[in-house]
């Protein structure tokens, strides 16, 4: 009897070519078990869009505003393959092992009477001819016995069968991606893809899975697949089958390669199996870090022409602080952790001024040395004096600039940062102007052109915060997260930029801190009745022998039972203690040495040192720091900062 592809037939979503591509997006966010919709011209199938692919697209640079609100046909696949409901199981094989492998797990699109009837999934048209094939072998071999006059009938059977496993032995092979099976005892089938000795490096068949996989994955790990696979094998459930394995590894390293893993249950009359579906992502992961690293140098080279001053004082104050000022900090003072917390803190503002002009490499290897610097200061009883000038002798600040550095010179030529493309005047010399200006001019001409000077001594400090602005929104790009940009308004400040040079410095922490806990992802932001982009603000007032200076965001703000929570976790405080507590001093803890609500460091955030360092700064220049916040409204963090003559 010839088998249909009939009861494959699955419904599908069918979405107008004129529908924008958020109406599909906030399908495909609604029905996660979707993986794909048919694109329809009034009732014709005209194109295909996979969910992989869908958000592939989306997720590229200005892809989310470039597909979100176009219609869909800018984005959907218009080459499609469409059978007729009547299409037999081994055509069908044929016609899916013969498609591109960009296409090859798309659904198929099956009509009836020229109309969408629904898809066949490719993975379960697999799965479906491969329990097509058990079933024949076995109804085969009874039949054996009472057909042995049949040997005509038997051998065109068996060619048809035969025809069937070449269609999915071929697809199998050709798919690009490694196919095994094992059951209960955990041994692998001895059908599996050619694919798969190119993954493990040799033959594969009843070996243990696990023993395959534990010459890439630790003990523990280990025993976890092996408690999810028990508890598969012996329950009968499929959704709660399917919940286990959403616990298994989904990336894995074999052989150095990185193997993306799917892993299906697949429910045989016989016995129950486990699929697993290999694909080698090694060469795209390399290609995607390439293409990282060639998009930071590019920002690189570009903050360092706009910031070349800055950029090479950050240099040298590296390797002046490693070779002069950690040894000042530890000559100066005898408390051994006051001196290992104070270097700590100085690193994570160098690792944030790098991170503010892009020098991405060197940021990476200050974050090292503060990961080592912290389990140092989580040990504090096991560290002396001379461990800590051992780790200061250890660092190497040239090394630790070295690659960027080179790229530097390979892009803007070799001692970029010894040539010179301004007319200098010494300050000295612009204080004798200055005083000459007062003694021969009076009135409007001299406040005029002691303002011309004032301008080329000191900096507006509205340009000051304006220098974040590029790094903040690069920030927020790599969160997934966008903003406008900064909105810097008020009286005109300037300042003499070297006086306020550590507490500029620290203010990086704001912006890190605004971008990781406050802007919110634009879908939350639209949820909340928000603009799809945040908004950071900055507000300066002049005011006598000061001016003061709000930072502001429009994001989600700070909740309250959340510091409370933390603070008495990390033992900082009790339940009763803080329990007493007014708003403001529960704000007050946030800026508390390593004092952090998240509970896992990264590049940005997470070891509490951040605002306590903006704090120790401000404070240093005789200024104060206050913070307002409004839940789901707004922080607003209020500077009073001195005129330092």
């Amino acid at each position: 009897m010839r088998e249909t592809i009939a009861k494959l037939v699955q419904d599908v979503s069918i979405f107008s070519i004129e529908v924008k591509g958020n109406v599909v997006h906030e399908y495909f966010e609604a029905n996660k078990e979707v993986e794909g919709i048919v694109i329809a011209d009034v009732d014709k199938p005209v194109g295909l869009l996979m969910r992989t692919d869908f958000y592939q697209k989306v997720g590229r640079q200005f892809g989310y505003s470039l597909y979100m609100n176009r219609n869909i046909q800018l984005i959907m696949k218009s080459h499609i393959v469409c059978v007729d409901i009547s299409c037999d199981m081994a055509k069908i094989g044929f016609i899916a092992m013969n498609r591109s492998k960009d296409d090859l797990y798309d659904f198929i699109v099956v009509l009836e009477d020229d109309k969408c009837a629904g898809v066949v999934s490719i993975r379960e048209l697999l799965i479906e001819m491969s329990k097509t094939k058990e079933r024949e072998i076995e109804l085969l071999s009874k039949q054996q016995l009472i057909l042995k006059k049949a040997n005509e009938v038997e051998k065109i059977h068996s060619m048809e069968i035969e025809q069937k496993n070449s269609s999915i032995k071929n697809l199998l092979n050709n798919a690009g991606q490694g196919f095994l099976l094992f059951g209960k005892d955990l041994n692998i089938y001895p059908e599996y893809s050619r694919e798969c000795i190119e993954i493990f490096g040799n033959k594969i068949e009843n070996k243990n899975i696990l023993d395959m996989l534990a010459l890439s994955m630790e003990d523990e790990n280990i025993q976890i697949m092996r408690d999810v696979f028990s508890n598969v094998f012996n329950e009968p459930s499929k959704a709660k089958n399917k919940i286990y394995l959403s616990v298994l590894p989904q990336i894995i390293k074999i052989n150095k390669k990185s193997i993306e893993i799917q892993w299906k249950v697949i429910n045989n009359l016989s016995q129950k199996s486990i699929m697993i579906i290999l694909t080698d992502i090694t060469e795209k992961e390399i290609l995607e870090n390439k293409n990282i690293e060639e998009k930071n140098n590019v920002k690189l080279i570009i903050e360092t022409i706009k910031h070349k001053e800055e950029v090479n004082s950050a240099f040298e104050n590296l390797k002046k602080f490693f070779t002069d000022g950690a040894y000042e900090i530890i000559n100066g003072c005898n408390d051994k952790k006051q001196i290992l917390y104070e270097i700590y803190r100085i690193v994570h503002t160098m690792k944030g001024d790098f991170a503010l002009y892009s020098v991405h490499n060197t940021s990476k290897r200050l974050h090292k040395l503060e990961d080592r610097l912290s389990v140092m200061l989580d040990n504090m009883e096991n560290v002396n004096i001379y461990d800590i000038v051992e780790f200061v002798k250890n660092v190497n600040g040239d090394k630790i600039i070295s690659k960027d550095i080179k790229t530097i010179d390979s892009s803007l030529g070799d001692g970029y940062f010894e040539k010179e493309d301004l007319i200098a005047v010494s300050e000295e010399r612009l204080n004798d102007i200055e005083e000459e200006i007062k003694r021969k001019y009076q009135g409007k001409d001299q406040k005029d052109m002691l303002v011309i000077i004032n301008n080329l001594k000191f900096t507006n400090v509205k340009h000051i915060i304006g220098s974040y602005n590029d790094y903040t929104k690069s920030m927020a790009e790599k969160l997934d997260k966008v903003i406008d940009d900064f909105k810097i308004y008020g009286d005109d400040v300037y300042i003499d930029k070297k006086r306020y040079t550590k507490f500029i410095r620290s203010l990086v922490h704001i912006f890190k801190n605004i971008i990781d806990h406050g802007i919110e992802e634009p879908d939350a932001r639209i949820y909340a009745g928000k603009a799809e982009y945040g908004e950071i603000s900055c507000y300066i007032e002049k005011a006598e022998g000061k001016f003061i200076m709000n930072i502001s965001d429009d994001g989600n703000g700070i909740d309250y039972e959340i510091i409370r929570e933390k603070a008495i976790e990390k033992g900082i405080y009790s339940r009763n203690e803080i329990d007493t507590f007014t708003q403001e001093e529960i704000l007050e803890i946030i800026f508390m040495d390593k004092f952090s609500t998240k509970n896992q460091v990264s590049m940005l955030s997470g070891r509490g040192v951040g605002l306590a360092a903006v704090r120790g700064e401000i404070e240093n220049i005789g200024g104060t720091v206050k913070m307002y916040t409004q839940k789901g409204k707004f922080t607003r963090f209020e500077f009073v900062v001195p005129m330092i003559e």
